[in-house]
């Protein structure tokens, strides 16, 4: 869990009565002090920021401690100020040697980070060591997590828990989660999920966007707690709406998918965007998928594309590989083979499965990169180890057809087989074929009908073409005409000639429909408009 890096303000108040005791000049001067941090603290709430800094100044150089720790944050965060850590340390430096808690807090995450000073976690420690010694909650959690850590002392995850404990019991939220975390992971103390889940709790109910997200996540998944979507939901939202990014991530996948919330695409990616839009990459990932697609917005190939890029600029091998495939099909820019080929290719070198096919069609079919059989092959090959169905079939063909290596039937059978047990639609369509034929395999006509029904319902035309066959023919399925012209349609729908032919004659006799030539001639047509010869000759025949 990472550590927060604290710059707060002291909290308003008068110093009590002189700082040191001594002459009368010594108490006016500090009365002085007093009075200019006072008219500090006014102009502060005033939001008069420049005003402020000048009181809290001429307060400082007059010893006030909490004028010096005031000023410190206002050059650490730009309050009133351009920021500048030196100045900002300078003042740090005086309020802690005269003992200020916060000022020591602050001054060890200077060192810590390296900011106005060289970093240096040692001395870091050293500072958080001299504020948590007067109980500081802040510096108890980052010396705590530097003990967890092993920055700048020894690594001790008990004594890291020890001071998260102490912390978390004064009610710092952050402590309390740091605490809760290491209940989860069972780090400095006895694992326990029911304990790490009250401490997130607690956090979470003091507002820790941190420690809310990650009771949403034991929600979600039922650890420590029952599982329910609905409350997970509630505390992603509630670590959303404080600008929590992952959160908002997160509340927008459930709103896609109706997990504890409504599905409502619109609210999912109205939180995508907000994601997005703070560079949390797999939002913008999904939000170019909302923008491809028209999920909760508008279809604008132009903001998937701009998404995508985001996306893929900070590494993204999703983004990249579906940005390549922008610049391939021309959508949301300009159509640029090599540029695709370019992207695929860089995604597939990073071991991304689908750009490892896509780079392997750019090569098989030259497009973007020279025709490269071998380069083809080696790339299906890499996807295919992946388990990706497409690479799968892809050797398949390749042994089928004894395409850069010898034809060897077995070797297609298996790899159609992978494939369509993964569902890919045209190995299904592939391995069905070989058992209609014998081919690899022993012949089996009913595995063959059953396989392209699968590969049918997926909207494979061919399949589709076959399924009707079988059913019109009766070859181990039960003959059905009208299931006949139901396929034949769908085939027929997409163009396949013999299809369209099929149906007319469907039509022509009656055959699963009521008799109809101009319905017959009609698809005739069709298939004669792509010179299919048996329409054409029904064509003649019929007039």
């Amino acid at each position: 869990m990472p550590l927060l890096f604290l710059l707060s303000f002291l909290a308003f108040s008068f110093v009590q009565g002189p700082v040191y005791a001594g002459s009368l000049l010594v108490v006016q001067v500090h009365d002085n002090a007093g009075k200019m941090y006072s008219q500090g603290v006014a102009a502060y709430k005033s939001a008069v920021y420049d005003e402020a800094v000048a009181c809290w100044k001429d307060a400082a150089e007059a010893g006030h401690v909490n004028a010096m720790c005031n000023l410190g944050s206002c050059y650490a965060k730009g309050v009133g100020v351009s920021i500048n850590y030196r100045q900002a340390v300078k003042w740090w430096t005086e309020a802690a040697e005269r003992g200020s808690d916060v000022a020591q807090c602050n001054l060890g995450n200077c060192y810590m980070k390296g900011n106005g000073v060289k970093a240096d976690p040692e001395k870091a420690v050293d500072w958080y060591m001299m504020s948590a010694s007067q109980g500081n909650p802040m510096a108890l959690t980052a010396l705590g997590r530097c003990y967890l850590d092993g920055n700048g002392i020894v690594e001790d995850a008990i004594a890291a828990a020890e001071c998260f404990h102490k912390a978390a019991a004064m009610g710092y939220p952050a402590a309390q989660c740091e605490l809760a975390g290491c209940y989860y992971s069972g780090s400095g103390v006895e694992q326990s999920l029911a304990e790490a889940v009250y401490w997130y709790r607690k956090s979470a109910h003091g507002g820790y966007p941190l420690a809310q997200r990650l009771l949403a996540i034991c929600y979600e998944n039922g650890e420590g707690v029952e599982h329910s979507y609905a409350d997970a939901a509630k505390w992603y939202r509630a670590a959303a709406l404080q600008g929590d990014a992952e959160s908002q991530s997160c509340l927008a996948e459930f709103h896609s998918a109706g997990k504890g919330v409504v599905k409502d695409w619109a609210e999912a990616a109205k939180w995508y965007n907000a994601a997005a839009e703070q560079g949390y990459v797999d939002a913008q990932y999904e939000l170019a998928g909302c923008y491809y697609s028209g999920k909760g917005v508008d279809v604008d190939l132009h903001k998937a594309f701009k998404w995508y890029k985001k996306a893929a600029d900070k590494g993204d091998l999703d983004a990249m590989c579906q940005l390549a495939s922008c610049h391939y099909m021309g959508e949301g820019t300009a159509q640029d083979y090599v540029r695709a080929a370019r992207m695929y290719r860089k995604a597939a070198e990073s071991g991304h499965a689908d750009a490892q096919f896509y780079i392997a069609e750019c090569y098989m079919n030259g497009l973007g990169v020279d025709f490269d059989m071998a380069e083809a092959w080696r790339w299906y090959n890499e996807a295919a180890s992946q388990d990706h169905a497409g690479a799968q079939n892809a050797l398949g063909v390749f042994y089928h057809d004894g395409i850069m290596v010898e034809k060897d039937m077995e070797k297609a059978f298996a790899a159609f087989t992978s494939a369509a047990e993964l569902g890919h639609a045209e190995a299904q369509f592939n391995l069905a074929n070989c058992y209609y034929s014998g081919r690899g395999v022993v012949q089996d006509r009913l595995k063959a009908a059953r396989l392209f029904i699968q590969a049918a319902e997926q909207g494979h035309m061919l399949a589709q073409h076959n399924l009707a066959v079988c059913f019109y023919n009766g070859i181990e399925l039960e003959r059905s005409y009208s299931e006949a012209v139901k396929w034949y349609k769908k085939a027929a729908a997409q163009g396949y000639a013999c299809s369209q032919y099929d149906l007319g004659l469907c039509y022509y006799n009656g055959d699963g429909v009521e008799k109809n030539i101009d319905e017959a001639i009609k698809w005739w047509k069709l298939a004669a408009e792509q010179e299919y010869e048996p329409a054409i000759r029904a064509l003649k025949n019929t007039r």
